[in-house]
């Protein structure tokens, strides 16, 4: 039985350095036509939730994915090799047969294995939705981009994309984590007004911003400029990042200031 779950040459230390893992895995997601995003995407399903920088890292061999991260890229990667066997434990040897026992069943397994009759059908593929994406991430120069409907479409697993959302942006910056991680897709529904908590994705003076929206009572100073010509007082807006390494950002009145859409992630 050693025969069939292990071999002579392989070495796991001459693995590793040949990031044989990593290797597999890009070479797996290319063709399948998946970017490093999607693919971090589609394991959400699979309940591993990592950024699309995790991903990076597994492919290069700077790390490499648990046990149960690797069992869930098989599945998301329709890899039935290994999904299979990492998704039913019956090939194990059974410890209450002796060896002569277990050479039968390894016998009768391959017999049922080579008859199609008995053969376990395929997984299907997870249904794919196709979705814009803005070509460049929420940073300067965003809202020209955004005004020339700058979009590209790609085809994300169903299961990844929020209900209602209407594209998505790559996050620019560590200013929102732990809740959005550069490089990670922001999927917006748009509108034109935001609560208070709510995280958005907003233009101001033609840069991108994705960030927790608030309001604050105007300073003294700044009361006539959000005073409308009836006499009412508009709070000021305020973004805020969720890295408390960033200080919130009053917007002046004077600037152009405008929600594009809320961010459905989370």
């Amino acid at each position: 039985m050693a025969g069939r779950f292990s071999s002579p040459e392989y070495d796991a230390e001459s693995a590793r350095a040949r990031n044989l893992v990593g290797a597999r895995l890009a070479e797996l997601r290319r063709s399948r036509g998946m970017t490093q995003g999607q693919l971090a995407a589609a394991l959400a399903p699979f309940g591993v939730r990592v950024q699309t920088a995790a991903v990076s890292k597994w492919e290069k061999g700077d790390s490499v994915p648990s046990a149960y991260q690797l069992f869930a890229l098989c599945h998301a990667l329709d890899f039935s090799a290994w999904a299979d066997a990492f998704g039913d434990v019956s090939f194990l040897p059974d410890p209450a047969l002796n060896p002569e026992g277990q050479a039968l069943l390894a016998e009768f397994r391959s017999w049922l294995e080579s008859r199609r009759r008995y053969r376990a059908l395929p997984a299907r593929p997870a249904p794919l939705v196709e979705m814009n994406v803005s070509l460049i991430p929420a940073s300067a120069g965003f809202g020209e981009a955004l005004d020339n409907n700058e979009f590209e479409r790609m085809s994300f697993p169903s299961a990844s994309v929020p209900e209602g959302a209407d594209f998505a942006v790559r996050v620019h910056g560590d200013s929102m984590e732990p809740v959005l991680s550069d490089g990670q897709y922001a999927w917006i529904r748009k509108c034109t007004g935001l609560h208070p908590g709510e995280v958005g994705l907003f233009i101001l003076d033609g840069e991108g911003y994705i960030k927790v929206y608030s309001e604050q009572e105007p300073a003294a100073a700044d009361r006539d400029s959000f005073t409308d010509s009836s006499g009412i007082l508009h709070p000021q807006p305020v973004l805020v990042s969720c890295n408390e390494s960033y200080a919130p950002k009053p917007i002046p009145a004077e600037s152009e200031f405008r929600i594009v859409g809320r961010v459905l992630n989370g």
